[in-house]
């Protein structure tokens, strides 16, 4: 959304160089506004990218922690000693 401030319409009956220089000002201020509009929209943007990696990221862990859940368990019935310690696969000794 861009601002546009109404800076050429002062009066005229002000002193020219002081209407020059409001008007100057406003325009810069008016640039400034407009910058900041758009960096908050690339931040929005960058937002939603993160954010969205994030869950990539959950979701590819959930995935990975299921396969290797999957992984000992095959393992366990053919009685190799391994299991799933503290989120760790660790071996076993025979009989525990």
């Amino acid at each position: 959304m861009a601002i546009q401030l109404v800076t050429d319409q002062l009066s005229t009956g002000l002193d020219d160089t002081f209407r020059t220089q409001l008007v100057g000002d406003f325009k810069v201020i008016e640039k400034a506004l407009n910058d900041l509009d758009t960096a908050q929209d690339r931040l929005n943007s960058d937002k939603d990218k993160i954010n969205q990696d994030l869950k990539n990221i959950k979701d590819d862990n959930k995935i990975r922690d299921a396969n290797v859940q999957a992984i000992v368990n095959i393992l366990a019935k053919y009685d190799v000693p391994i299991q799933i310690v503290n989120g760790k696969v660790v071996e076993t000794e025979e009989g525990e």
